[in-house]
């Protein structure tokens, strides 16, 4: 699941792109669109602390269109795959938002849709508003539709209104170098806020290669409400990946 926050945290595996450094000419106008795109490999896709493969490996990639301004919209993808399920699926996310910067603070608000080919139960509809400062970030989602990845529906049971509280630090060691730190709160709606809240935790460290590509290690960490167990796809685990932006 996507993350567009302008100083993105690293609620999920940290990345960085190598500079290069080339020569502008000053007269060339700033263009109005600027189009972007990423692929990567991963060990095991953690979406806010849970494994979205079964513990399995992920093949993820997306662009992003961005327009002068600040509007910008884009699209990411990945296999999926949950344990209750034997059946492998393609998540595909679209966003779309405004970025820019009051004061010094950046500020990122938009609306993002989650789709699931052949499994429409799992759609889920977020908004969201992003503020970075420095090396620190934090960013509010909360669910639009009834439905929230698998669970809800109409009444008591629906997830109109559930949040997720992202709160991220990065910090740049050198030009290959970067450290991130995470964590985030679940905060479910109705029946489901007994035992379904539940906090998650990460620390990353990223390696800028050459040609914009970037290795990364993330450690994840659940931590669930008293009174509910743990389940396999939220217990501790590091994540490895691969990934390249053009």
């Amino acid at each position: 699941m996507k993350k567009t926050l302008i100083a993105a945290a690293l609620a999920g595996l940290a990345s960085v792109t190598s500079t290069a450094v080339i020569a502008a000419d000053p007269k060339a106008p700033t263009p109005d669109f600027e189009l972007s795109g990423n692929v990567a490999v991963v060990s095991d896709y953690r979406f806010r602390g849970v494994s979205e493969t079964n513990r399995k490996a992920a093949f993820q990639g997306g662009f992003d269109l961005a327009h002068k301004s600040g509007f910008y919209v884009g699209n990411w993808n990945s296999n999926i795959k949950y344990a209750s399920d034997p059946n492998p699926y393609l998540e595909s996310d679209f966003y779309g938002g405004y970025e820019t910067e009051v004061s010094g603070i950046g500020v990122d608000v938009g609306l993002l849709r989650y789709q699931y080919a052949g499994a429409g139960l799992y759609n889920t509809t977020e908004a969201y508003l992003g503020v970075s400062y420095g090396p620190a970030s934090y960013k509010y989602s909360r669910t639009m539709s009834d439905r929230r990845f698998g669970t809800g529906g109409i009444g008591a049971n629906s997830q109109k209104g559930a949040a997720y509280h992202d709160l991220g630090l990065e910090f740049s060691l050198s030009e290959q170098i970067t450290l991130g730190a995470h964590a985030g709160f679940t905060k479910l709606e109705g029946t489901a806020a007994a035992t379904g809240d539940y906090k998650d935790y990460s620390v990353s460290i990223s390696y800028a290669l050459p040609d914009d590509y970037s290795v990364g290690l993330t450690y994840h960490s659940v931590s669930v409400e008293a009174g509910a167990t743990k389940s396999d796809t939220q217990k501790n685990k590091a994540v490895i990946s691969l990934s390249k932006t053009f």
